[in-house]
């Protein structure tokens, strides 16, 4: 699969935001090159137990801020963000059900790309031009 590598574009300008992407990114390449190396029951692990905490942590600070400046599109955006929690609830519960195998690490790469390349550089991208016309005013 095409490398994934961090760039102005995939910015949002929200430090916490970017940095939890950045570290995705990392994870994705990571499990890729685990796959091709002969590796990736065990980076298929890591990365189940790395989603289980993005997907809590990185959604419910997204849809936090998206709060606290009135998105428009929150709706959309959260179910997208609950979209994904069912994808990788399924994925984790097969995991769970039959163990690390190759088969598995192949569909989690491939389903965690997809849902990178449209969420982030469409999705993300919205509300973050959005946050940057809108932001955040704080109290003083």
């Amino acid at each position: 699969m095409g490398k994934f590598v961090w760039n102005k574009e995939l910015e949002t300008g929200i430090e916490e935001i970017d940095n939890q992407h950045r570290e995705l990114i990392k994870r994705i390449e990571s499990l890729d090159l685990a796959i091709y190396g002969g590796k990736a029951k065990v980076e298929l692990v890591m990365m189940i137990e790395y989603l289980e905490s993005y997907v809590n942590e990185h959604f419910d600070a997204e849809e936090s801020l998206m709060m606290k400046i009135n998105y428009p599109d929150i709706s959309r955006h959260i179910s997208e963000h609950k979209s994904f929690r069912e994808l990788f609830a399924r994925i984790k519960r097969e995991y769970m059900e039959k163990g690390a195998n190759n088969y598995l690490a192949m569909e989690l790469d491939r389903e965690v790309r997809k849902w990178f390349e449209n969420h982030l550089l469409v999705t993300d991208t919205a509300y973050a031009s959005y946050l940057r016309e809108h932001p955040i005013q704080t109290g003083g």
